[in-house]
């Protein structure tokens, strides 16, 4: 059977085919890249892949554009593996289809361009041959392609695009090795031998892939690795000028945007942008209108975030003590200035792209725009399409957890769905060809992965506020499978009698939550984020119609607005004490626990705000710790704070009492600033281990680590050392006051050998005596990097001192500082 893509339905990646498109005649921002020589295996993916977003422009990788890297594939002709990695929405098919635009401009390319998709290769069950698939799919060069594939396959450029949605294994150690392209293979083994250059020597090949996706190449296959970056902050500004109707609009959403950091850091993805846009340009006073504002505590003024773009370069750190202006102006407003609000979360803003989508789009709208008509009309629209928003959402839902993005036209008829009407708004629907039974074969997915997150997350807090089981709303349920249909529903129904309401909805919402921390990949963190946010009353105002009637479960959000006087429904108590204790579960992962802090985020929590402003004044080193500070703070919300503020480089936690079990909750943080400053606190060995495993993240961008009087000890030492064996950031250790004594001399001694980035190291009182100085002089015999070695105050003799300085004067490059 041989498959197609029609030109009119192309598949999209994953990526956001936006149905708003800009005025004519503007031009859309370019995205930004980085470039990196090959790659690092990632050691796991623990956060959800918009948790990266913010830290991409950390990076110290080479920044590039479109046009480097359409230079880098097109005009060098080498045999070689690049890789485009890209979060869902941040322009990967977009790179891909400008890149055979490109090429198809230049008449005077001496490559062949040829594109595949790994959703079209999904549906070849049976083996097929590379020339077979090449020749069916660009029938129109059959007079030429054997001729170049046998004489000139080094013009071919071959893409690969959506590695991510590859469902065959890609064994490249057990894969039969195959280098004639007539011959039969499976998918797998097919892509394998194509990669490792055993089919078609010779050629280029580009691999586009979600980052979690991209460690199934082997690292020694890659020559080069295209991050996708997104948009910088002037980037998005730009975007926003050219997507609103007006410049007036435009300034504020760009003002929406820019004093909310998680939604601008989310802002980074280009499909992002056009949500933002969808749910704000012309319609953010009517679709946050009708939120209450909300009095803060009063906590500090700040001045909104300025412009300026963060650098991708490998920018130094600012040696100057921060201040807390120097903080104020990156933390989100709506949790530091004083006096009334919008409180503008991640949900909000998708509850108000979904009723943008619905009410302000739909039929018979496209031209009226935000009209007090359609307000009128919107919760009469909302209730009508209730109906077919729950089956949608029970579709994405059944799809996150079983971590599925393309569905068959049987799974959308097992939840009553069709390809038209609303269904047609939110799915994309893809068409194959099956010439040989002159067939269409029919698939869609998501207009966007957060989409149907978000879809998911509304059809579980409807199931949950109406006393149903979510899961009993799947047709095959994850772990209901087990049992029988009507034994289940039996089974169900009496407990949701013997159960009161409210209790119910607790289990319900702590079901999520336990779904949601048991998946550590991360994939369900977007979703329980949005669970968090949509049980806020405040929140379900923008979705009146939609909630109305569902539950008494919850107070009605609808009648507290009935007087302009009456304050919103807080918070369901529930749920700050739920999302609370997940904080203090010992076995939530590090990033399970940066998320929980985003769900509380989302839920309003009133008391994060006065939290988050203290963690300002520690970074700042403004707040003296007193001795039971260290013990009741959280250090799991200051790694959430942190990925707040991707301008910060100089992470400075002196004397803050930090102990281990705090820095394994700053853990996925720490790699990610070019100076860490940690010393005298208690990390102990149990410390060092944290340590280890942040120097050896392929993310680590650590330059400079201080752990002066941190308690590491000889223990500590050797884990540490082994986990910087491999590192090739730090330059400047500072450990002095660590014990370390002559055996980690030696562990450091063992390191020097393997390490050539390190140039300075600072070993202050650490009771070295002229043993271990002596391992110290043998290794640097063999390293040549090392251009500082400080050892003041240990235990040296006279005799030890002077073969230092007369080691030192032998040699140009290091300089040993010493005395008696």
């Amino acid at each position: 059977m041989h498959y197609s893509t029609t030109g009119a339905s192309c598949a999209t990646g994953g990526e956001l085919e936006p149905k708003c498109h800009p005025p004519p005649g503007a031009s859309l921002p370019d995205i930004t890249l980085s470039r990196c020589v090959g790659y690092t295996v990632p050691l796991q993916y623990h956060q959800h892949e918009v948790a990266m977003v913010g830290d991409a422009f950390r990076s110290q990788d080479q920044v590039c554009t479109f046009q480097d890297v359409c230079q880098s594939l097109l005009s060098v002709p080498a045999e070689d593996v690049s890789l485009l990695s890209g979060v869902a929405g941040s322009g990967k098919t977009t790179v891909v289809r400008r890149l055979v635009h490109e090429w198809a401009k230049d008449s005077g390319s001496q490559k062949i361009v040829l594109s595949l998709s790994f959703r079209e290769l999904n549906l070849l069950s049976e083996p097929q041959s590379l020339q077979e698939l090449l020749l069916v799919h660009y029938s129109h060069l059959k007079p030429v392609l054997p001729w170049v594939i046998d004489s000139q396959p080094g013009r071919i450029l071959l893409i690969l695009d959506g590695l991510d949605e590859f469902r065959f294994p890609l064994e490249f150690e057990r894969s039969p090795k195959c280098s004639d392209p007539e011959r039969k293979l499976g998918m797998g083994e097919m892509v394998v031998n194509l990669i490792k250059g055993h089919l078609l020597p010779g050629i280029s090949i580009l691999v586009t892939s979600r980052p979690h996706a991209v460690s199934k190449v082997p690292p020694l296959l890659v020559t080069q690795l295209y991050s996708i970056l997104g948009f910088s902050k002037d980037q998005q500004r730009h975007y926003f000028e050219q997507s609103c109707n007006s410049p007036l609009v435009a300034s504020a959403v760009w003002g929406y945007v820019s004093s909310y950091q998680p939604l601008q850091l989310m802002c980074r993805i280009p499909a992002f942008c056009w949500i933002v846009s969808t749910a704000l340009c012309d319609r953010a006073p009517c679709c946050l209108s009708q939120v209450t504002t909300t009095t803060l505590p009063n906590t500090a003024r700040t001045t909104p975030a300025g412009s300026s773009d963060s650098s991708a370069s490998n920018n130094r750190a600012e040696e100057a003590t921060p201040t807390p202006s120097t903080f104020s102006s990156t933390v989100p407003r709506v949790m530091l200035m004083s006096g009334h609000v919008k409180p503008i979360t991640i949900t909000e803003i998708y509850c108000c792209f979904l009723k943008s989508i619905l009410v302000f789009h739909g039929e018979g709208h496209s031209q009226e725009g935000c009209s007090p008509q359609c307000l009128q009309e919107a919760p009469r629209v909302l209730r009508e399409m209730q109906p077919t928003l729950r089956n949608l959402g029970a579709l994405a839902f059944k799809g996150l957890l079983e971590r599925r993005f393309l569905f068959d036209q049987a799974d959308l008829s097992s939840f009553s769905l069709d390809c038209s009407g609303l269904s047609k708004t939110f799915l994309v629907e893809i068409l194959r060809e099956d010439r040989a039974s002159l067939t269409c074969q029919r698939s869609f997915h998501f207009i966007h992965t957060s989409v149907q997150e978000f879809l998911a997350a509304l059809y579980y807090v409807l199931q949950a506020l109406s006393g149903s089981d979510p899961f009993s709303g799947l047709k095959s349920a994850v772990g209901v499978a087990l049992f029988p249909v009507a034994l289940h529903k039996v089974l169900t129904s009496t407990a949701n009698k013997l159960l009161r309401p409210r209790r119910l909805l607790r289990r319900y919402v702590k079901k999520a939550f336990s779904w949601g921390g048991h998946h550590q990949s991360g994939h369900m963190d977007l979703f329980c984020r949005f669970v968090s946010g949509l049980l806020v009353p405040q929140t379900r105002v923008i979705l009146d119609g939609l909630f109305r009637g569902r539950s008494q479960i919850l107070p009605s959000p609808s009648s507290s607005l009935s007087l302009p006087s009456s304050p919103p429904p807080p918070t369901p108590p529930f749920l700050l004490s739920l999302l609370h204790s997940q904080l203090q579960y010992g076995r939530l992962s590090p990033e399970r626990q940066v998320n929980v802090c985003h769900c509380l985020y989302e839920a309003q929590d009133p008391g994060l705000a006065q939290r988050l402003q203290g963690w300002l004044q520690v970074l700042a080193q403004k707040q003296v710790p007193d001795q039971s500070g260290p013990a009741k703070r959280d250090w799991s919300e200051l790694a959430f704070l942190l990925q707040l503020i991707p301008d910060l480089q100089d992470l400075n936690l002196e004397a803050q009492g930090l102990d281990a079990e705090g820095l394994r909750r700053l853990l996925p943080v720490l790699p990610l600033f070019s100076t860490l400053r940690l010393g005298q606190n208690p990390l102990g060995p149990e410390g060092a281990v944290v340590l280890a495993c942040a120097m050896q993240s392929p993310d680590c961008r650590v330059e400079r680590l201080w752990v002066v009087g941190t308690g590491l000890g000889c223990k500590g030492l050797k884990v540490l050392t082994e986990g910087l064996k491999d590192n090739h950031t730090v330059v400047d250790l500072r450990m002095a006051i660590n014990h370390i004594g002559d055996v980690g001399a030696g562990c450091l001694a063992d390191l020097l050998r393997t390490n050539h980035t390190l140039k300075d190291i600072r070993l202050r009182d650490n009771q070295i005596t002229d043993k271990g100085a002596e391992l110290l002089l043998e290794a640097l015999t063999e390293n040549t990097t090392l251009e500082y070695l400080w050892m003041f105050d240990n235990k040296l003799s006279k005799e030890g001192v002077r073969k230092l300085k007369e080691f030192a004067r032998g040699t140009s490059h290091l300089d040993i500082k010493v005395c008696i």
